[in-house]
């Protein structure tokens, strides 16, 4: 059956095997379909993969716009997807207007209905022939993993001061214009062993502290723009053995530094206490994923997209993100970028869907964006 290339393209890079620092099939395969479209444009695999140890470094495509003046434009979409038990095996459904896997795995829309989108928006410039200013593309590597190919990715090699990343949950026409801060920890906590039969009250057990510890802290939803989650916890050995060392990952993520600084000091406090009251001792590794960003409603990055959606007659809607995104670097590095919504749902569980006409749709606004920029005085 013949698809809408775009939904062809978004197919082939869906089968395309890819995973954190393993992303070679699909960077291959993205790069052989840039060229196939036969417009003037540079591009270059930079050294991230070394940096992370994966086999695969970020791909920079600039495209080398006919119409001289006009601001450069980045858009970005990342190679990887979180893991999943097998070969995905999508399914077009037609009648219903959506993508789907075969329930065993993920769809893995995430992202390639961002470099699907991209492909499509650049194809159609093409076709229509119409003038255009410069266009960066910075396709990443290990964005599921905490953005770790954006955080090697060469800035200096850029001029795009905007960017606009496809790779976040909604309708197409959603602008996600601010993304918290991410902290992880690891918090370590030293007891003592002892027989648990023999001599339990010589031991000092570790998991009762990171029990007590952990019941005592507030978590989940703290406030409108704070979150947290103790996620992983692990110790013991054998139940005759009192538990003399436990590991606990944990996050928290915030709009707000304060927020967060104070929660942070909320962890340590209420370990230290809990962990003193037992006589053991616990150490803590903080680790800052990534840095929050929030554009203003009024800046330009943000009125091109909306003048974008206008054109086709998209509902346009600024929205907070409760997660990271390669933006989160971006804006860091000086390019003021927001997260453009792709249209998938459920995205990284076995019942994700693509609807194609958000695919479809998000292709041609990457179109307008790049013409709108082009007409502008």
């Amino acid at each position: 059956m013949a698809y809408p290339i775009i939904v062809q393209d978004f197919l082939d890079m869906i089968v395309a095997p890819s995973h954190s620092r393993n992303e070679r099939a699909l960077a291959d395969l993205f790069m052989s379909k840039i060229k196939d479209l036969d417009l003037p444009m540079e591009m270059e695999e930079d050294q991230a993969a070394s940096a992370i140890g994966g086999d695969t470094g970020n791909i920079i495509v600039r495209l080398i716009g006919p119409k001289k003046g006009v601001e450069p434009i980045m858009f970005s979409a990342h190679l990887d997807r979180v893991s999943n038990p097998g070969t995905i095996k999508p399914a077009v459904l037609e009648n219903e207007d959506r993508i789907v896997s075969d329930g065993t795995t993920i769809l893995g829309a995430d992202d390639a209905t961002g470099l699907a989108a991209i492909l499509d928006g650049l194809r159609r410039i093409k076709a229509e022939g119409h003038p255009y200013g410069d266009i960066e593309l910075v396709i990443t590597v290990a964005e599921e993993v905490g953005l770790v190919g954006s955080n090697f990715l060469d800035y200096s090699k850029l001029k795009s001061k905007i960017g606009y990343v496809l790779d976040c949950s909604g309708p197409v026409g959603t602008i996600v214009n601010r993304a918290p801060t991410q902290k992880t920890v690891v918090i370590t906590i030293n007891g003592r062993s002892s027989h648990a039969g023999m001599a339990p009250e010589e031991g000092i057990n570790a998991i009762m502290v990171a029990a007590k510890a952990i019941a005592a802290m507030p978590e989940g939803r703290l406030s409108p723009i704070t979150t947290s989650n103790f996620g992983v916890i692990q110790g013991g050995k054998a139940t005759n053995i009192v538990c003399d060392l436990v590991k606990i990952e944990a996050e928290a993520r915030s709009h707000d530094q304060g927020e967060l600084d104070a929660y942070v000091d909320k962890v340590e406090e209420t370990f230290k206490k809990v962990a003193a009251d037992f006589g053991a001792t616990v150490s803590f590794t903080w680790v800052n994923e990534y840095s929050s960003f929030h554009i203003k409603e009024t800046d330009y990055v943000i009125s091109l997209a909306n003048q974008a959606f206008e054109k086709l007659g998209i509902a346009q809607n600024v929205q907070t993100g409760g997660g990271g995104m390669d933006a989160n670097r971006f804006n860091v590095n000086g390019i003021k970028s927001v997260g453009l919504s792709t249209g998938y749902k459920n995205v990284h569980t076995q019942t994700e869907e693509q609807p194609i006409s958000q695919l479809i749709l998000l292709g041609q606004v990457v179109s307008e964006i790049v013409k709108t920029a082009a007409n502008r005085p």
